[in-house]
């Protein structure tokens, strides 16, 4: 019995085009199966401390932001609370009398010094958290249920899993 017949059949049963056809087939669909059914291996979370610094707020709204504050991303909590808050004099610059600009104090306006925690997934080059990146230096939105402020990251840090601390 010959491998190929007259008719191009693999031993007379099944044409060569068939067979190729009927392989890349099964091997789209047990790749796709293997992507979409495979367990994925779940990232531990790694705790993240960030200080964000809110610039140039009223007296009123820089009482508004407390500890234990939760965060918020669209209409749901996020895992990132406020841990502590420090209020700051706002500086500006002002000229002086011979044209030179010097370090003047706000006397109204006041800075928050904002540090918040939380922990998340880090799968990629990315700290993401409620749907903001964290970075030293990018925008962050304190956004809570009763307000919502533009600050900028100013530290992170990554603190070492609970689950590595053990033995």
């Amino acid at each position: 019995m010959r491998l190929l017949d007259d008719k191009g059949r693999i031993f007379g049963l099944v044409n060569i085009i068939d067979a190729a056809v009927v392989l890349v087939m099964l091997l789209i669909i047990g790749g796709a199966s293997y992507k979409l059914f495979l367990p994925k291996a779940a990232a531990t979370p790694t705790p993240v401390e960030f200080v964000v610094r809110v610039s140039g707020v009223t007296p009123e709204t820089a009482r508004m932001v407390k500890a234990g504050d939760r965060m918020v991303a669209g209409a749901s909590y996020v895992p990132v609370t406020v841990k502590e808050v420090k209020v700051e004099p706002t500086f500006t610059t002002e000229t002086d009398a011979a044209g030179q600009k010097v370090p003047a104090q706000d006397p109204y306006f006041k800075d928050l010094i904002v540090t918040l925690e939380g922990e998340t997934p880090i799968t990629t080059a990315q700290i993401k958290m409620g749907n903001q990146e964290i970075r030293a230096g990018r925008h962050y939105y304190l956004k809570s249920l009763t307000y919502e402020l533009k600050g900028t990251i100013i530290k992170v840090t990554l603190k070492p899993s609970r689950d590595k601390l053990e033995p």
